[in-house]
């Protein structure tokens, strides 16, 4: 909750460092791996063990991993020194891809087709001053596989000792191949497999981050994504077997419940989402104009901030600016119809006649945003009603709207002298 201030340049979330030049962490992550390939993994669904599974002496290298050095601080370096950093060994696992999934001779299980298409992990985004981080860790020289973050334009191919965190609750992504291999023989395929190393091993390591104020919170996000992970994974596993007529459409819910985390976060934003509720429950307790001037020009700040911290144009920053501008241009084309329509005959009539053209008008004209070629209409318009309001109906307006039209040329004024391309 709140993970940023709407109105601020956001800076990718994504860390990552890497183990390459820890000879005893190597070494570890080799055996680790050999371990896996003794186990002899499928060849056509995915495998996992979770930490408490595995034996004594790989489960102690896979701790002694999750509490590297280097792992920790590179939380410290992000988030602070004061931030506190509890493995959640409860979520922690091996998993590995079968290289059969990216081959044509094998039909890729349902299930885990929900790596591949867009999704988040985790549905906890609204527990506040608390992270989840998952942490992936490679055990190979990965060929096939790179991790995409879609909302900032990332991409990773995480190799024997690269290390990629994210927010297990808040962070959009998918998996993506990058090599696809045409050995025909099925046998070969399947012998080579086996001998050699084409699965993809990961180490995923979860580390619930917090405040040291803020404990409470740390314990409670910690124990409801232990929960949740814990039965996601068992549905996950029970949509392998293929004996069970009801796998495929359990897949086809769980990548639909995925789908939902992943579009409402990539589309609008759960952070904004809480910021307008917010904004909207204190605006009904105090007065109206709380929710006008908190939602109408924070696509202005953003977009001035962003100017000056660089001009990065990303999925994040597009997705923000065209939700509050909606917003502002909702409240402002509703301010500007409320003076032009005569409300003399009735005055509940009027305004209903105001909301429906409003959200007749307000869709309309954003979807000019959707070329360059026809982007700048709304900027006519907008300025055309400042100047049809300052120069027609100033006298009937009130004190706040007033000051909100002067707001609007300012920041119009500040847009246009910091340009960028969107």
């Amino acid at each position: 909750m709140f993970l940023y201030l709407p109105w601020e340049y956001q800076k990718s979330r994504i860390l990552t460092c890497k183990l390459n030049n820890d000879n005893y962490s190597l070494n570890s992550l080799k055996c680790i791996r050999e371990w896996v390939i003794d186990q002899e993994p499928s060849v056509i669904t995915s495998t996992h063990w979770w930490y408490k599974d595995l034996p004594e002496d790989t489960k102690e290298l896979f701790g002694n991993i999750a509490n590297n050095k280097k792992i920790i601080e590179m939380f410290k370096r992000r988030l602070g020194s004061k931030y506190i950093i509890d493995v959640l060994h409860d979520m922690n696992e091996i998993y590995v891809s079968p290289p059969s999934n990216n081959n044509k001779n094998f039909k890729k299980n349902s299930s885990d087709n929900i790596f591949y298409i867009r999704h988040i992990d985790g549905p906890l985004f609204y527990i506040p001053f608390a992270s989840c981080y998952r942490v992936i860790v490679g055990l190979d020289d990965n060929k096939e596989i790179m991790t995409v973050f879609n909302m900032t334009n990332e991409k990773y191919i995480i190799k024997t000792g690269d290390v990629v965190g994210f927010d297990f609750n808040r962070e959009c992504h998918y998996i993506s191949p990058i090599i696809w291999y045409k050995d025909n023989d099925k046998d070969t395929e399947i012998t080579e497999a086996r001998t050699n190393k084409r699965y993809r091993v990961i180490l995923k390591i979860h580390y619930c981050v917090y405040p040291y104020w803020a404990k409470v919170f740390g314990y409670i996000l910690s124990k409801l994504s232990i929960m949740y992970n814990r039965l996601f994974r068992d549905l996950f596993l029970f949509t392998l077997i293929p004996q069970c007529k009801y796998t495929k459409y359990l897949a086809n819910i769980m990548i639909m419940f995925t789908m939902a985390y992943h579009n409402i976060e990539f589309y609008i934003g759960y952070n904004n989402i809480q910021y307008t509720i917010l904004l909207q429950y204190i605006s009904c307790n105090i007065h109206y104009s709380i929710f006008l001037f908190g939602t109408s020009f924070i696509h202005y700040i953003r977009w001035i901030d962003t100017a000056y911290q660089g001009g990065v144009i990303n999925s994040c920053f597009k997705r923000d600016f065209y939700f509050y501008k909606f917003l502002y241009m909702l409240q402002f084309i509703h301010m500007y119809l409320s003076y032009k329509i005569d409300s003399s005959s009735d005055n509940s009539d009027s305004s209903d006649n105001i909301v429906l053209y409003t959200y007749i008008i307000v869709p309309l004209i954003f979807t000019s945003y959707i070329s360059n070629y026809t982007s700048y209409i709304p900027k006519l318009i907008e300025l055309y009603i400042v100047y049809d309001m300052i120069n027609n109906i100033t006298i009937n307006l009130k004190y706040m709207e007033y000051f909100y039209i002067y707001l609007n040329i300012f920041f119009n004024y500040v847009q246009l002298y910091k340009p960028m391309d969107m």
